[in-house]
Parts: C-alpha cells; sequence; structure tokens
C-alpha cells in the first residue's frame, strides 16, 4: 500500500525531479479507480442490453396481440379468480358512473 505521509514533491536538494513515491501512489491509484470505473462501465452496459432486449421482445408481443387474445385472457384470469374478476368489475363500474354522470 502506499505511504500517505511522505511529503508531495521533490525534496530541496534533490538533484533530480524524479517523480516521488507518492506521485507514483497516486497514480496506481487514479489507475485502479480507472479500471474499477470501466468494470462497472463494462456491467452495466451488459444490464442495459438484456432490459432493452426484454423491452423489444415485450413490445412486440404486445403488438402481436389482438383484442381477441386480451378478452380470452381476462375470461381466463376471471374463470381462476372470480374474486378479483368480481372486484376489477366493481371497480370499472364506479369508474364509469363517475365518467358519465350527469
Amino acid at each position: 500500500m502506499c505511504d500517505t505521509n511522505q511529503p508531495n514533491g521533490p525534496v530541496l536538494g534533490d538533484a533530480e525531479a524524479a517523480p516521488s513515491e507518492s506521485e507514483a501512489c497516486e497514480v496506481r491509484s487514479a489507475a485502479d479507480a480507472v479500471r474499477r470505473a470501466k468494470l462497472e462501465l463494462e456491467k452495466a452496459q451488459k444490464l442495459y442490453d438484456e432490459v432493452r432486449q426484454e423491452a423489444a421482445k415485450r413490445i412486440e408481443e404486445v403488438r402481436n396481440t389482438t383484442v381477441g387474445d386480451l378478452i380470452d385472457g381476462t375470461l381466463e384470469t376471471v374463470r381462476k379468480r372470480p374474486a378479483l374478476g368480481l372486484g376489477l368489475a366493481a371497480l370499472a363500474g364506479f369508474f364509469f358512473g363517475r365518467l358519465f354522470r350527469r
């Protein structure tokens, strides 16, 4: 690990202006940060591609769905869960009643 207690820059009296150990440490630290950012960006890119493909697939499914398919799906759901169907019918009735009230 890098020692953070060392002074930054060359010490007075040094004949050469070579990078100090602390400067080299800072460069290594920055390189590590860039490497980690690259890995995170690659992970995010993979996730984005998966989500985009799934969304495109679902959009295509919706485009290919007909009104008859929707009605069949609704009837099947009501057969499986009659209480849910009754609740949704009551909610739809309330909504349309409020919508078309005089």
